[in-house]
């Protein structure tokens, strides 16, 4: 017996690259963008996208209006399209050595040559950029502050004390498979409770408990190992609070290129609160949230829309059933 296994849903574009999690897998999908079906708009906008197994990554096929009409023109696209998710695999994407310089604004600020194909909110990961060896192997969330084809802000870092030249970098495809993840540390305040930076959107909520780990080379080391509750979060600053008192600790200073090498500075879940009578502390710091999906690329151009745009979208996953 052979058959197709569709799933269909919508949403509402919020100008930004969807994550769709495909329970069945797929091999075909088909969007529609419902506002831009019914308008005239200069330039023309895409209103018809499908994907094909077989495709690479980024790709798909488009139709789209032309300027100030109806008339529909077929597309090829190699970019910002459909790209086929399993989070269960590895994260890391192509190594770019594309670096030209790491500013010492407040975000710093990465320049690159070429074309970075980044969006806010991506996370990229910088390696080896001599005069900011510091930021080596460390994951950043990128592009909230600056984002241009050739910069991207490393959103949450702390101002460097000396700019970066020469180097390369790495996007981040995808999040870790377990939930809540260790997250890397760039600032850590001295105070009553401690506020504590993290370097990549770091999705923790209020109620999780945390272990500190702060090397030497951060200079806060009464820090290290510490056990803490998060009572608050930011998310405009990516920050969480802690029942820990910083206060009389040494400050927190992120190192300099010549610390290198050295660990860095992490916070790493360890449960949650246990507030019912079966309630596991464990549980909070072993969810596997791993999927299989599709990646919606954004824009007038993309599947994924404009921001207010209402999106429709089938996919389909082919089986069949021996009969033996």
């Amino acid at each position: 017996m052979e058959g197709t296994i569709i799933q269909q849903g919508r949403f509402t574009s919020t100008g930004e690259a969807v994550e769709l999690q495909i329970r069945s897998d797929v091999d075909w999908m088909e969007v529609y963008n419902l506002t831009q079906w019914s308008t005239q708009q200069t330039p023309g906008r895409g209103v018809k996208f499908f994907w094909q197994r077989g495709l690479s990554s980024g790709e798909g096929f488009e139709y789209t209006k032309a300027d100030g009409g109806d008339a529909l023109q077929a597309e090829f696209a190699s970019s910002g399209a459909f790209t086929l998710l399993d989070t269960s695999g590895s994260p890391l994407d192509t190594l770019n050595a594309t670096v030209t310089a790491i500013s010492t604004a407040s975000p710093p600020v990465v320049s690159n040559s070429g074309t970075n194909g980044l969006s806010a909110g991506d996370v990229v990961r910088i390696t080896n950029v001599s005069g900011a060896q510091q930021l080596g192997g460390i994951d950043f969330t990128v592009g909230n502050n600056t984002l241009t084809s050739g910069t991207f802000s490393l959103d949450y870092m702390a101002q460097l004390g000396g700019a970066g030249t020469t180097g390369s970098w790495r996007k981040i495809k995808w999040q870790p498979q377990f939930y809540p993840r260790h997250r890397y540390i760039s600032a850590i305040t001295q105070a009553s409770s401690a506020v504590i930076t993290l370097t990549v959107t770091h999705g923790y909520t209020a109620g999780q408990a945390v272990r500190i780990k702060v090397p030497s080379a951060y200079g806060m080391t009464e820090m290290n190992e510490l056990v803490g509750n998060i009572t608050a979060v930011s998310t405009a600053n990516n920050t969480i609070t802690v029942d820990i008192d910083s206060s009389a600790f040494t400050a927190f200073a992120f190192p300099a290129t010549g610390a290198v090498p050295f660990t860095p500075a992490l916070v790493v879940p360890i449960g949650e609160t246990a507030d019912g009578t079966y309630a596991n502390n464990l549980d909070d710091a072993t969810d596997n949230v791993s999927f299989i999906g599709m990646e919606l690329g954004a824009g007038i151009d993309g599947p994924a829309g404009s921001s207010s745009d209402v999106i429709y979208w089938r996919a389909g996953k082919s089986f069949s059933v021996s009969n033996s």
